[in-house]
């Protein structure tokens, strides 16, 4: 029975890291993309352009650290891990990561991210 939980976990996890390593490469691409514009246009970034950009990196893998660490209280907590409170605590990781990347992509206009 403990080893079905185990496996479950584990499952969990290594999709959940396959996923962050994902949001870190879209935001190495993002970083990326963002440098060419930048140099083709001749203008430098702002402040807050650079701000987004190390967001658009950083975020999935500090948050997939925060749900671990998160995994690991409850489960030293609780003495058990739920199978359902690992899969609830990176949904809702990935749920922030998410919304916090549709706003700095859609939301923030390029004037913001380019000096003029």
């Amino acid at each position: 029975m403990i080893w079905r939980v185990v496996v479950g976990n584990l499952v969990i996890v290594v999709v959940a890291l396959l996923l962050s390593i994902y949001g870190v490469w879209a935001g190495v691409g993002n970083f990326l993309g963002v440098q060419n514009q930048s140099l083709q246009l001749g203008l430098d970034l702002t402040v807050v352009g650079w701000a987004s950009i190390i967001t658009l990196v950083m975020l999935p893998a500090v948050m997939f650290l925060v749900c671990v660490a998160v995994i690991i209280v409850i489960a030293i907590r609780t003495r058990a891990l739920r199978v359902r409170a690992a899969l609830f605590v990176f949904a809702l990781g990935f749920a922030i990561v998410s919304v916090v990347t549709l706003d700095i992509v859609l939301a923030l206009p390029q004037t913001a991210i380019y000096a003029t």
